[in-house]
């Protein structure tokens, strides 16, 4: 059985700890924790490269999820267009960037 557990779940998971304690006939396993971003209601596992909006995986396609990851990331910093033009596509700009990210960000908004 694999048990996932946030935060908020502090104290159930020291109950679960004390009653392993005391049967140690039970086999256990650590995992490391897989970084993670984190924003209200969404989280992001670079790692995996998956998206959960409300415990939920949301499909993205690979630019949208590297604008994603890279706001969220910049949070609260203001990027510019040719900033998350050259991040994202490893180029510098055109001048017609904005048209693209504008779609991509239009699409992480759905």
């Amino acid at each position: 059985m694999i048990l996932e557990l946030h935060e908020r779940d502090a104290k159930v998971l020291e109950q679960i700890l004390s009653i392993l304690k005391n049967h140690p006939e039970i086999e256990k396993f650590e995992i490391d924790e897989e970084p993670m971003v984190s924003l209200p209601g969404l989280e992001l596992f670079p790692s995996r490269r998956k998206v959960f909006r409300d415990r939920q995986e949301i499909q993205l396609t690979a630019k949208e999820y590297r604008i994603l990851l890279l706001l969220a990331t910049n949070k609260g910093r203001v990027l510019t267009y040719a900033q998350i033009y050259e991040q994202v596509w490893g180029d510098f700009t055109t001048g017609n960037e904005n048209n693209t990210i504008g779609f991509h960000i239009c699409n992480l908004r759905e």
